[in-house]
């Protein structure tokens, strides 16, 4: 019985848009199903799943400590740095004989440090936490109830996106050169010089074209708060930013009709409602 019961594995898989840790709590590397996952001092607390209250479980690493992929990319700064808020999936497997089985599958919702155990323990949640929160709801207000580039707002991330390569990165400050694109006729096709080349342009933005826009690298989205022509002021440390990168960055909109129709010409689907009073002669008049 007790070989039986080392033969079993737990397999760790945390995503991060385009980035994956593999961890396994066994002595060796473990390839199941093409994928390496990597020794490492980890564990993870009890997992029940006969109630969907009990939907939480905890994994614990040794901290401070470097718990890095193939690839070098190391969780621990992602958690340290507080980037991770509602992006971080993980999935734990249970191998036993080269099968394994899904025991859980959910979401990091906080990391906890404890410097006198000298332990990084993540509390994960599943999807059914989400029922606990408040649904949004849509209000009779002046500005626009979408937000930029989704299913209702309509317009699409990488046909507004521009392609920029990375010349300085600094905490939440990074600065960029905007990279050569082709320049189209008035059919949408490039333009050929003699040789039969495409024929390219360097476009320039006013200061503030990317005011509350995305970046967008390694399938993570990031705010901007404010913008120039060279450089963005980000709303959090975006991981694995590093100079020299090209990463697409793409213009917001302050969800008034005027930018909606101006900017973007996507007034059509404006949620908003700009002609609604300002006073309330319900709340704020005495009615005679």
């Amino acid at each position: 019985m007790m070989n039986l019961f080392k033969s079993k594995k737990d397999l760790f898989e945390f995503k991060y848009g385009d980035i994956t840790w593999l961890f396994t709590s066994a002595s060796k590397p473990v390839t199941h199903k093409d994928k390496t996952y990597l020794p490492f001092v980890v564990s993870r607390g009890n997992i029940e799943v006969e109630d969907i209250d009990k939907c939480e479980t905890d994994v614990v690493f040794p901290y401070p400590q470097v718990i890095a992929n193939e690839n070098g990319d190391d969780i621990q700064k992602l958690f340290s740095n507080k980037i991770y808020f509602g992006g971080v999936t993980v999935t734990i497997f249970e191998l036993y004989n080269d099968e394994s089985l899904v025991i859980y599958k959910g979401r990091v919702t906080q990391p906890k440090f404890d410097d006198d155990a000298n332990t990084m323990t993540l509390v994960c949640s599943t999807s059914e936490t989400y029922q606990n929160r408040n649904i949004l709801t849509r209000k009779f207000q002046k500005s626009c109830a979408n937000k930029i580039y989704d299913r209702f707002c309509g317009l699409n991330f990488d046909d507004w996106a521009v392609e920029v390569t990375l010349t300085s990165v600094n905490a939440l400050s990074i600065s960029f050169t905007v990279n050569p694109t082709p320049v189209l006729d008035e059919n949408g096709d490039p333009v050929l010089d003699e040789n039969g080349d495409p024929v390219t342009e360097v476009k320039t933005y006013e200061s503030g074209y990317f005011n509350r826009g995305l970046i967008f690298k390694n399938g993570v989205y990031t705010s901007i708060l404010s913008s120039t022509s060279i450089s963005a002021s980000l709303y959090r440390q975006h991981f694995g930013l590093q100079v020299g990168d090209v990463v697409k960055i793409a213009p917001a909109c302050d969800q008034t009709r005027q930018v909606c129709h101006d900017k973007f010409d996507n007034h059509l689907r404006f949620m908003g409602f700009p002609n609604v009073p300002a006073v309330n002669p319900t709340n704020d008049q005495i009615i005679k």
